[in-house]
């Protein structure tokens, strides 16, 4: 690898964690914070091409977790919004920016094309402000994306206009050929979504196999991207499709996990690629003008959104909170400004000013955002805004369903999951399900149960599960390491949390309370408990006496078992309570159990292991298979006659 690449990315990243330190002290916004980092390092990078190329993967990954996250169920709940919406605030932006540069005596297609710049916003900063503050499902959230996605989709339409604005006349001959492409795309994409996707997803979900998973899911997202920009349709917008057609199935939570890692790095690599571009000398130079036309242009998006919001009839906190949210220029406008120069729409300068401004818009929309609540303030003092919170346009049924609150996580639904789930229904207890196997995940879907596909280390589908709300998380997972890595994820996310680990073996105890869990239910002994309370079951005790010494057991067990071994804790019980033995035999040949003669010599089987399963309803007629261990019990005397005999019919 170039070792001067390497040196630049060195640079890049010691930087801007020093000025991270510092401003997390200072307690000011990150993203200032990686301006600042672009602005210092562009004084001593020759060469910015490769970052700024990286940190373009940034924008693709961050639209395509919007794209993971986007419900069109809610979308739809808030579409006259989001459409009339993003028509309103795009149009008004325009119309205010040209007619202030017209009124100045700027030509007008020069004034419409730096409207068009204007009123552009960044998806990148407001969706990080909203994931940030947990309002990308609010009503606010929502009505906010759907204006920033129809401004994505405005920009195809501003790229097609802008040779228009320079003087150039369109190419009418292309128009069928282009008009072709789009179809055949939208067909593809269309049967993607339906059938190709859904399909390959779960067959590499079956797998299990992590790697391949994740290499498919970046395949969807950048093979999308590049397909649509093959089409001339910006690499963003693909990366949104890309992540809707993901979001349809099971598995777009796994899959956002998988992809959030990404985005938060090239996210920071791109704010700071931003700073990269900033002339520093110039910006001082002129710093009264940059600042006064910064302001200005906020003004103008405020206005605009405002009365957007008023027009639509929204709530006057949420009219002002997406009026700040929006008010800076966006990172599409860069492109935009680009190609502005070639058709010579601005100039040289003009475009150094326009990326110094925009970037002090983008700066300043955190601390804007702050101030938020003082601006409701101001504006339910005047009478006109003085009206009622809520938002009556919208049908109830259309606003988001509470959060869950106290409830149980469940990470994996294998026998434990559905016993718990079982009782959780029993008693009204609210539960949400996470397993790793598509095909369970599916069936009980279907059944109407409340489970998603997913690992139940992951953050970001333990979010999904609402686990800083829950009240106990339950880990019954067949891998260890896995169950590790749940609980440290689960005590990290919410430290209050009351986390019950289910675990194979005696001597994981340790190490999964170390970990972080409450309780640990080592099913090692627990079997054994099963065992005996069969034991005594046939021997007819008294319930009440059992039960008595189970939870004497437990209580002295649980304190003492780390170091004990599962065969000391079956000789405890038995010494402990009657003077029989427990033994095992291996079956070799397929047979019922009255078969072979335990009743002869007086001997009680209590259980059948096979593979992993326990079966304790055992009647003569079981049907029993090669390999298979059956647990029987009887005294010491009975036990010696019968193996000697099962050994020698068993040679014949």
């Amino acid at each position: 690898m170039d070792l001067y690449i390497l040196e630049n990315i060195s640079i890049i990243l010691i930087t801007s964690v020093v000025i991270l330190l510092l401003f997390n002290k200072l307690k000011l916004p990150s993203m200032i914070g990686l301006f600042l980092t672009g602005i210092i390092l562009g004084q001593f990078i020759d060469s910015t091409s490769i970052i700024t190329n990286i940190s373009e993967l940034g924008v693709i990954f961050l639209l395509f977790i919007i794209g993971l996250e986007f419900s069109i169920e809610k979308f739809s709940a808030i579409k006259r919004y989001a459409v009339l919406g993003g028509i309103l605030q795009v149009v008004l932006t325009t119309i205010l920016v040209t007619l202030i540069l017209f009124i100045g005596k700027a030509p007008l297609n020069q004034s419409i094309f730096m409207g068009f710049l204007v009123c552009f916003s960044s998806t990148a900063i407001v969706m990080k402000i909203l994931q940030k503050k947990r309002l990308a499902h609010s009503i606010q959230g929502r009505v906010t994306l759907g204006i920033l996605i129809f401004q994505d989709l405005a920009v195809i339409l501003v790229i097609l206009l802008t040779p228009v604005l320079g003087g150039q006349s369109i190419d009418l001959s292309t128009l069928p050929t282009t008009l072709l492409k789009l179809v055949g795309f939208v067909i593809i994409i269309a049967v993607s979504a339906k059938w190709i996707v859904p399909i390959a997803l779960n067959e590499a979900a079956k797998t299990k196999n992590r790697d391949l998973f994740m290499l498919l899911i970046l395949f969807i997202c950048l093979g999308t991207t590049f397909a649509t920009s093959s089409l001339g349709i910006s690499p963003e917008l693909g990366a949104f499709l890309a992540g809707l057609i993901i979001s349809n199935t099971e598995f777009s939570h796994q899959a956002l996990g998988y992809v959030q890692p990404f985005q938060d790095v090239f996210m920071s690599i791109f704010l700071i690629s931003i700073g990269l571009m900033i002339n520093v000398s110039y910006f001082i130079n002129n710093i009264l003008l940059i600042i006064a036309l910064a302001a200005i242009v906020l003004v103008i998006k405020f206005v605009a959104t405002f009365l957007t919001g008023v027009i639509l009839k929204l709530p006057i906190k949420t009219t002002v909170a997406i009026s700040v949210l929006l008010s800076q220029i966006g990172e599409f406008s860069f492109i935009l400004a680009e190609d502005g120069m070639k058709y010579g729409l601005i100039s040289g300068e003009l475009f150094t000013t326009f990326l110094t401004v925009t970037i002090i818009t983008m700066s300043a929309t955190p601390l804007l955002e702050k101030i938020t609540p003082r601006l409701v303030g101001i504006f339910k003092k005047i009478p006109y805004f003085q009206v009622d919170e809520e938002l009556k346009t919208i049908q109830p049924a259309e606003i988001e369903e509470n959060e869950l609150e106290d409830h149980v996580i469940i990470v994996g639904f294998g026998v434990n999951g559905r016993n718990l789930s079982s009782a959780c229904e029993t008693y009204n207890i609210p539960y949400v399900i996470v397993d790793f196997n598509p095909q369970v995940v599916e069936k009980n879907k279907a059944l109407g149960l409340p489970i998603i596909y997913g690992n139940g280390y992951d953050e970001s589908v333990l979010k999904e599960l609402r686990i800083k709300s829950a009240k106990c998380i339950v880990i019954s997972m067949p891998s260890y390491d896995s169950t590790i890595k749940a609980v440290d994820s689960a005590r990290r996310l919410n430290p209050d949390i009351h986390i019950i680990v289910r675990t194979r073996f005696l001597k994981n105890v340790d190490e999964v309370y170390e970990a972080g869990a409450d309780e640990v239910i080592p099913e090692e002994y627990e079997t054994s408990i099963i065992m005996f309370t069969r034991v005594m079951d046939y021997y007819d005790k008294d319930m009440d006496e059992i039960n008595s010494t189970i939870e004497s057991l437990r209580s002295d067990a649980y304190d003492t078992f780390r170091h004990v071994s599962s065969d000391d804790i079956t000789t405890s019980l038995s010494n402990r309570v009657t003077d029989l033995n427990m033994e095992s035999v291996q079956i070799t040949r397929k047979q019922k159990i009255s078969d072979i003669d335990f009743n002869r010599f007086n001997l009680t089987v209590t259980s059948v292991i096979r593979n992993n399963k326990t079966f304790t309803e055992i009647d003569a007629r079981f049907n029993l298979k090669i390999d298979d261990l059956v647990i029987f019990t009887g005294t010491s005397e009975n036990i010696s006659s019968f193996l000697r005999y099962f050994h020698v019919t068993n040679e014949i």
